[in-house]
Order: structure tokens, then C-alpha cells, then sequence
């Protein structure tokens, strides 16, 4: 009698552990079928096969576009047979993506090349990047992270992580193209902001606030509704010496965007 009860009792916490930790990876495959249900509506739908890797948890996506129809898009467990690259993340951070918090491509933004940053591309060994990657990469980062049609992204600071040393908001990225919204704090002088010399245009439109900076040896200050546009290979700096916050969209575009 007392063995039943203590194998009932083993069955029971045995039963009671195991739901827990698939209970974790329903949720996470709740959140990608949404994902991907999305994705089988856009517009904007490719061709493609790439993997998701959350928390070591691993599934790959398949979409098929069709002239006319609707793409078949489903996800389905492990990596596919074939290498190919992969999003890895946390849950934690796909909830914050599912939600609407953070948006993909803000979550993929990096100061530099070598940052770890909370979803991020990789790529299972053999895999070889066909010259288009790009191309194929930046717009389905956007697409397939962002839900709803139209497809809508917040913009306020309270939707952005810092990016090159203040909070952004990345709004779209295409081949040669990259865009996002800067919230800069008050105060920021001269002394605080970073030189930058880039090999391609850019263009900066301010939102809110005023923006003073120099381009070469050349300074200037705009306000609220002006733009100045920056050309490539010549140095510019950017500050915020005013008391008042700073909101401005940045657009780059060109080759090496």
C-alpha cells in the first residue's frame, strides 16, 4: 500500500514537472504560428526557407509565394535538413516582439558589427549566402516581424533600444536603404557625439526639437519640419545642446546602406 502511494506520489510530480516545460514551448509555438499566419497575408510574402531558434528551442519556416494566391507559409519543428540561416532569440524578447513593444528590426538594431543584440541572425554551418542576401534578409526581417495589414510600427522612445548611442526606433530596411527614428536626449553637447564618415547620403528630418551639427567644416542648426541632407565620405556630427528632447527620422540609402 505504502509502495502505491509513494509511486503515485513520484507519477504525480513527474506529471507535474513535465507540463511546465511543454507548456514553455507551446507558448513559444503559439507565438510563431502567429507569426506565421501573419506572413501567409502579406503582400510582401516570399519564397524562403530560414530557421528560429528561442532559447535553444528550434523550428524552421517554409513560404511559398504564388502568383494569385495566397502563399503557403507553415512552421514546422527542427531545423531544416538543407542549412540555411536562422533568427535566434529569447522568449522573453518574442513576447515583447509579439506584443507589439519592440518591433523586429529594432530588435536586430547593432552599434557595430560585433554586437550581440536581443534577435539576431545566424547561420547553420554549410550554409553559403547567395549574392542577394541582403535583398532577401532586410525586407523579410520586417515583414514576417511585423504583424497586421497595413503593417504599423510605433515610433515613440518608448518602443526604441539604443542604437549608435541613443535610443531608436528602426522603422524599414531594403537593399541599400535603412531607416529609423533617433530620440535624443536634452543636453547631449558636441563634446558627447560621434564623427561619422559613411560612403553613402544621408538625409535627417526633424520631427521635434532642434538639431545643430557640422558637416566638414560647415555647421548648421534646423528645426522642427527641415531636413539637411549629408552627403558621403565627408565627416559629420550631430548634437543636442537645447533643453528639449530631440526626435528625428534617419534616412540612408545608396551603395553600402
Amino acid at each position: 500500500m505504502l509502495m502505491r502511494i509513494f509511486g503515485f506520489l513520484i507519477l504525480t510530480l513527474f506529471l507535474a514537472v513535465v507540463p511546465s516545460r511543454s507548456a514553455s514551448a507551446t507558448s513559444i509555438e503559439t507565438m510563431l504560428q502567429r507569426f506565421v499566419r501573419d506572413y501567409a497575408n502579406d503582400p510582401m510574402a516570399m519564397t524562403i526557407t530560414f530557421g528560429i531558434e528561442v532559447d535553444g528551442q528550434r523550428w524552421h519556416v517554409t513560404s511559398e509565394s504564388k502568383v494569385g494566391a495566397k502563399p503557403e507559409v507553415e512552421l514546422h519543428e527542427s531545423f531544416p535538413n538543407e542549412p540555411t540561416f536562422y533568427f535566434t532569440t529569447s522568449a522573453e524578447v518574442l513576447a515583447q516582439i509579439d506584443q507589439g513593444q519592440l518591433s523586429g528590426l529594432t530588435a536586430m538594431g547593432a552599434a557595430t558589427s560585433d554586437q550581440v543584440t536581443p534577435l539576431d541572425v545566424l547561420s547553420v554551418e554549410g550554409y553559403v549566402r547567395p549574392d542577394n542576401y541582403d535583398a532577401i534578409l532586410r525586407p523579410l526581417i520586417f515583414h514576417f516581424w511585423t504583424r497586421g495589414q497595413p503593417e504599423t510600427v510605433p515610433l515613440s522612445i518608448q518602443h526604441s533600444r539604443v542604437v549608435h548611442g541613443a535610443p531608436a526606433v528602426v522603422m524599414y530596411y531594403a537593399e541599400d536603404f535603412r531607416s529609423a527614428v533617433y530620440h535624443i536626449p536634452a543636453g547631449l553637447g558636441r563634446d558627447m557625439a560621434p564623427t561619422l564618415t559613411v560612403p553613402f547620403p544621408r538625409v535627417l528630418v526633424v520631427m521635434s526639437g532642434s538639431m545643430t551639427g557640422a558637416v566638414g567644416d560647415n555647421e548648421f542648426t534646423i528645426d522642427r519640419g527641415q531636413l539637411v541632407f549629408l552627403p558621403p565620405n565627408i565627416p559629420a556630427q550631430l548634437w543636442n545642446d537645447n533643453d528639449q528632447p530631440l526626435e528625428f527620422m534617419f534616412l540612408m540609402f545608396g551603395d553600402g546602406a
